[in-house]
């Protein structure tokens, strides 16, 4: 198949994109073409082919005004590079590329699958002032009804009955988090532990703690540093991460004394962070709207004990390792039961790479029809 995948942004930002990364690779290993229509940020080149995937970045984004502008050009991007070419599938990850990526493949006659990559829905109005948060709301809402979508992929249960009355287009659940056996592997094996936790300055007596995520209001990494300052627990807790909240964050840890107990690691590489993660004694997921998370399954498959909030898809995953609480200020009466790690190995099998990129041939084939089985490689 000839796959055209329209990401406002594409490896390596983010872990919506990650995973959408390790996916494209995953089915060009299959034998499809895969060419990526995504922003330009920083000094990337307007053209590029990485790893047999063809990357096109037209135009910039950024701000919400550039976001938006972004959008409207889109539109008429896609229908002069269209032009001439076979496709035979039009994937995007939402939310900003949706509305023109859906409508020109309707145009073109090209089936056409949506990824939600994240969904908030009212969520929104715990996480932005009441004017934003209504407008986030709405275009998350009018995205959904409005997109030209053959199908919508959500990665839980839970995503997709809420949204189940905004959209007429078929809602397929599969979960886009994707586990590399290779690196599980390498971190699981390689990993000196000891090292780790001396080179972060991690005390024997001491609790290790991580967050892994972009520092942002969603991940709610300012309200759970504020839980741990009453904690009695000798513990150290390191973020793994950059974004927006970042100065908010450091100006919380100053003013509650935390200095010594909170580290900031800012961004990592993924093979590092992999091997943070397996010298941790728990990983902390105090999320306000998920999916399926990535770094959650990760830490399971790596063998660590996982304490999250109970939001989105989180509770769809089954693992002894995963500790549930409904409020952050759980977290301590988890801690004390005595949480340990448990021998399991379903996540590895349930979320494996290879598995998730055969749910997506399979959707893809079935879109295209019978014909293109003919094709495969």
């Amino acid at each position: 198949m000839k796959i055209l995948v329209v990401s406002e942004h594409f490896y390596p930002y983010g872990g919506a994109e990650l995973s959408l990364w390790k996916l494209c690779h995953a089915l060009n290993r299959k034998g499809h073409q895969i060419h990526v229509i995504t922003a330009r940020r920083g000094g990337e080149v307007d053209y590029e082919q990485k790893d047999e995937i063809e990357i096109s970045r037209p135009f910039a984004t950024g701000n919400i005004i550039r976001r938006f502008i972004f959008a409207l050009r889109l539109y008429p991007y896609l229908k002069r590079w269209l032009r001439g070419r076979e496709i035979d599938i039009i994937y995007n990850l939402s939310y900003v590329p949706t509305l023109p990526a859906t409508r020109i493949a309707r145009k073109f006659g090209i089936p056409s699958v949506t990824l939600l990559g994240h969904f908030c829905g009212r969520k929104w109005f715990q996480l932005a002032i009441p004017p934003l948060a209504l407008l986030n709301f709405i275009a998350e809402r009018l995205t959904i009804r409005l997109g030209k979508h053959k199908v919508l992929v959500v990665q839980c249960q839970d995503t997709a009955e809420k949204i189940s009355t905004s959209t007429s287009a078929e809602i397929e659940v599969i979960c886009n988090t994707l586990l590399e056996t290779a690196a599980i592997n390498q971190a699981k094996e390689g990993t000196d532990i000891k090292k780790i936790r001396v080179a972060l300055g991690i005390e024997n007596n001491e609790l290790f703690l991580i967050q892994v995520g972009a520092l942002i209001r969603t991940k709610n990494v300012y309200n759970l540093i504020k839980v741990l300052a009453g904690w009695s627990h000798k513990f150290k807790l390191i973020l793994v991460g950059d974004g927006p909240e970042r100065a908010r964050i450091e100006k919380l840890i100053q003013r509650l004394g935390l200095a010594e107990n909170i580290l900031l690691l800012g961004e990592k590489p993924h093979d590092e962070t992999l091997s943070i993660i397996r010298a941790c004694d728990v990983l902390l997921f105090p999320s306000i709207c998920e999916q399926i998370p990535n770094v959650v399954l990760e830490a399971l498959a790596l063998g660590r004990p996982v304490i999250a909030t109970r939001v989105g898809g989180v509770p769809e995953i089954k693992s002894p390792n995963l500790h549930l609480v409904n409020r952050l200020e759980e977290i301590s009466r988890v801690i004390d039961s005595g949480i340990k790690a448990a021998e399991e190995d379903t996540i590895m099998k349930d979320y494996s790479l290879d598995r998730v990129a055969e749910q997506y041939e399979g959707l893809f084939l079935r879109l295209t029809g019978s014909k293109m089985k003919d094709k495969q490689v």
